[in-house]
């Protein structure tokens, strides 16, 4: 067993928490008032383990597969997790931001903008672990007012309580390691293992199928493992003049390029997803101690585009809550990263019958290709500097780096009509 007097020492040592205020939610009434989205919720309490519980796994399927075919999103409630966890990870997460900035930039997941990254050397500030710092993405020559502390390798022990990993982060966190490696590993054991199982009922695929072959954990190999990373995210107000030049998004339209995504439900009225069919923004209600997931591209890749990984973004409070903190816990769930992220890689009976193969288009890539090229992707300035919603249209191994013309009738995306509509893709260096 790997050494962790370090860890054990910074346990003895760390200084009490401050609880963290959640805002309180918008009545009913008035988030009425806004264009919200219903997605469909998932009560995971009726979920059933072995042979007496199949008939309620199939009624859950059902329930799901509408919403993966559909928007992509869905509300989780009564997930197992008392409202006093979810809160102690937001604790830590107010923590971490609260340190000085002097201390922030000897743990910075990456450079200090997207675009002087050297890729060969680092994640980056997206996915790296560490600080992402406040102005690290451009939108419309506007920086961002984000900030986020990315962790990985949470699910091997051996690798994020080593005294190695404990001194990867700052000395006021490394104490709350294991509430922060013991969140992280009840959402991926618990429910990304029960969404798989789901979505192998929808596939028509035998139960365990996706967990066993591309999710579950092999000890101290994270590239062979399913996993990923947890983010604790927190957004600042920006300048009026700069909300007026992002048409008040914080956070730009994307899609996410994880197999799925798992984020606590937010008080905050600032979530948006863009419709399918009419390109409105909606926004996500909030429900409380419950999660919202959404389906990533390598998902959606997956399933030859059954599943949708919808555009969303980070839209300026409503005005009720206009200056109130907006703190996310977010977890970027990959799979196995040498997965080929093609439908002929799980020959869904499903899939087969409706008729969702790889577009000739398409590269055969695995998902550590695709995430490694689009996250490189998401603050570039020769991507991101436009007016409007949509970033520079780029294509990667054949397939459009985000969809935003899919329309709603879960056909695979049509790259040949969107380059007649929209004209053909831009290269850009990755």
């Amino acid at each position: 067993m790997t050494n962790r007097n370090l860890f054990e020492k910074e346990v003895k040592e760390r200084a009490p928490l401050q609880e963290f205020k959640e805002p309180n939610p918008l009545p009913e009434e008035i988030a009425a008032q806004y264009p919200t989205i219903d997605l469909v919720s998932i009560d995971l309490s009726q979920y059933e383990e072995g042979n007496s519980g199949l008939e309620k796994r199939k009624a859950l399927a059902k329930q799901l597969e509408t919403a993966l075919s559909t928007s992509g999103f869905f509300h989780l409630s009564n997930v197992g997790l008392a409202p006093e966890v979810f809160n102690r990870v937001r604790s830590i997460g107010q923590l971490l931001m609260s340190i000085p900035d002097e201390e922030k930039v000897q743990y910075l997941a990456g450079a200090l903008t997207s675009d002087e990254e050297d890729r060969s050397k680092s994640l980056g500030g997206e996915r790296g672990s560490g600080f992402k710092p406040k102005k690290y993405w451009s939108n419309n020559n506007v920086r961002d007012s984000i900030e986020h502390y990315n962790f990985r390798d949470f699910l091997h022990d051996d690798i994020f309580l080593s005294d190695e990993g404990v001194l990867k982060h700052p000395k006021a966190v490394r104490g709350y390691l294991r509430d922060i490696s013991d969140y992280f590993n009840y959402l991926h054991y618990e429910i990304v293992r029960k969404i798989c199982n789901l979505s192998d009922i929808i596939l028509e695929i035998p139960e365990g199928t996706l967990w066993n072959n591309y999710m579950r954990v092999i000890d101290n190999d994270p590239f062979h493992s399913g996993g990923g990373f947890g983010r604790l995210m927190r957004y600042y107000n920006p300048s009026p003049e700069d909300e007026v030049k992002t048409n008040q998004s914080w956070l730009r339209g994307h899609s996410d390029g994880s197999f799925i995504t798992v984020l606590t439900s937010n008080p905050i009225l600032s979530l948006q997803i863009r419709d399918y069919e009419t390109g409105e923004w909606k926004f996500v209600t909030h429900k409380p101690d419950s999660l919202v997931v959404n389906v990533g591209d390598g998902f959606e890749f997956l399933s030859g585009g059954y599943f949708k990984s919808s555009i969303h973004r980070v839209h300026s409070p409503v005005e009720e809550q206009k200056g109130e903190t907006r703190f996310q816990i977010i977890y970027f769930v990959d799979p196995d990263r040498s997965l080929v992220i093609d439908p002929e890689t799980i020959n869904s009976p499903k899939l087969n019958r409706l008729g969702y193969h790889k577009p000739k288009e398409w590269e055969k890539i695995t998902f550590d290709q695709w995430n490694d090229n689009k996250g490189r992707l998401f603050g570039k300035n020769a991507v991101n500097n436009v007016k409007g919603d949509e970033p520079v249209v780029v294509k990667l191994f054949g397939r459009l780096h985000e969809r935003w013309h899919q329309v709603d009738n879960a056909q695979p995306p049509a790259i040949a009509e969107h380059e007649r509509l929209y004209g053909p893709p831009t290269s850009i260096n990755v």
